[in-house]
């Protein structure tokens, strides 16, 4: 691990720790991702407070979602009071934008993140990462879609949504330049509003975490499905 911070993925989940260093007594377990001793014996090297902030996001179904004045709910909260529970810390959560997560991390000693982020040599100079759940990105389209996606080399020509500042972005970038006819790229900051783009008709394909993807289709009362080959699945 680097000494920046840590971070915890699922699908892959980022979970950071802004400039703790580890001490002496923890391990290098986590470098190979995460498993029930990376967690039981390293954590807590990071998280040396009795209260910390989880910044993180509303929209990634299944993992975690929030809304109004209730409290988050989903995989990634039910681990984090697995965690609490083991170490008696008191997590607080807060929301923002996808960019926001490991600026706020790099930045921040008591305060972590947990969401669907892929572990990249670029954000692993910034902070920590550990990983424990594996997936890969997959595309999500209208149920009445009958183009064929069965990946980026079928982007070409049509209007795709991705988060902005996500690896899913910089895929469909670098596709753009080898197409022919060009990709239209529209940016969003939330998954949410990707979604929306495509259930609209304002873009014809999205791309995002595959398991993420899932749980949206299923809860779309059959208006999306996800398509194509699954690509990047993390972590090796």
């Amino acid at each position: 691990m680097a000494s920046q911070g840590l971070i915890l993925l699922t699908i892959v989940s980022l979970i950071g720790l802004g400039n703790t260093k580890l001490t002496s007594s923890c391990d290098s377990m986590c470098n190979n991702g995460c498993t029930v001793k990376c967690l039981r014996t390293n954590i807590r090297c990071y998280l040396q407070s009795k209260q910390i902030t989880i910044i993180t996001a509303t929209d990634q179904t299944s993992f975690i979602t929030h809304s109004g004045n209730n409290p988050p709910s989903g995989f990634d909260v039910d681990l984090m009071k697995y965690i609490g529970d083991i170490y008696q810390i008191k997590f607080l959560y807060q929301y923002g934008q996808f960019s926001q997560f490991v600026p706020t991390v790099q930045n921040n000693t008591n305060i972590i993140s947990i969401s669907t982020q892929t572990d990249t040599l670029a954000r692993e100079q910034l902070v920590n990462f550990v990983q424990f759940y594996t997936s890969g990105t997959g595309f999500i389209v209208r149920s009445t879609y009958h183009q064929t996606v069965n990946g980026l080399n079928d982007l070409c020509g049509k209007t795709v949504a991705v988060l902005a500042s996500s690896t899913q972005e910089s895929d469909v970038q670098a596709q753009n330049v080898k197409c022919k006819v060009a990709i239209t790229i529209q940016s969003v900051s939330s998954i949410a509003d990707m979604v929306n783009a495509v259930q609209m008709s304002a873009a014809e394909v999205g791309l995002y975490g595959e398991a993420v993807l899932k749980a949206i289709a299923r809860k779309s009362n059959n208006q999306l499905k996800v398509v194509g080959q699954i690509y990047d699945i993390q972590p090796r």
